[in-house]
């Protein structure tokens, strides 16, 4: 599986966010071009993880302005995003074709980068605003906008090392 939508009523929380903590993608001209997590700080309490889980998620505001490249994600196993600002974008999953030559861009661990050629498309979905999914990042996805307006995409992101997305999954069952 690659993603699940939950089916909750979730209001934006009002929130800060601080300092860039990693980006991925390069500059044009002058300007960033890919997407980033910042640190956040949420001052309304948002009951979205089990108490007993709430100690293998930490939290991250996700911020992209262009399309992202089909990649696996470097660290966070499963990742659920509450969605803030989406653009009308598709986030688009794969499977690997035989013999990819995946490739690393920098600050990427042990996520890669993949041409479309090597891939063949599956699930995907259209987020909303206050929507929440839960994504499998381990599998392939890329974020496509679906027309050439100015990106500006916001979710509040609640990331995982040590659950998988099957077990994150269960969470809500």
């Amino acid at each position: 599986m690659y993603f699940k939508k939950l089916d909750l009523e979730v209001d934006i929380p009002s929130y800060e966010i601080g300092e860039r903590a990693i980006e991925y993608g390069i500059d044009i001209d002058n300007k960033f071009t890919g997407l980033w997590y910042s640190n956040l700080n949420i001052k309304d309490k948002v009951n979205l993880i089990p108490k007993k889980y709430e100690s293998d998620f930490y939290l991250h505001f996700l911020e992209a302005n262009s399309y992202i490249l089909p990649h696996s994600d470097s660290g966070p196993t499963a990742v659920i995003n509450f969605y803030i600002e989406t653009n009308n974008c598709v986030t688009q999953f794969y499977e690997i074709k035989k013999n990819a030559k995946p490739y690393q861009i920098g600050n990427q661990t042990d996520g890669y980068v993949y041409n479309l050629d090597d891939l063949i498309e599956t699930d995907s979905f259209i987020a909303q605003p206050r929507d929440v999914y839960i994504l499998n990042v381990n599998k392939v996805h890329s974020v496509i906008p679906l027309n050439n307006t100015e990106i500006n995409r916001k979710a509040i992101c609640f990331s995982t090392s040590s659950l998988s997305f099957n077990e994150v999954e269960m969470m809500f069952t």
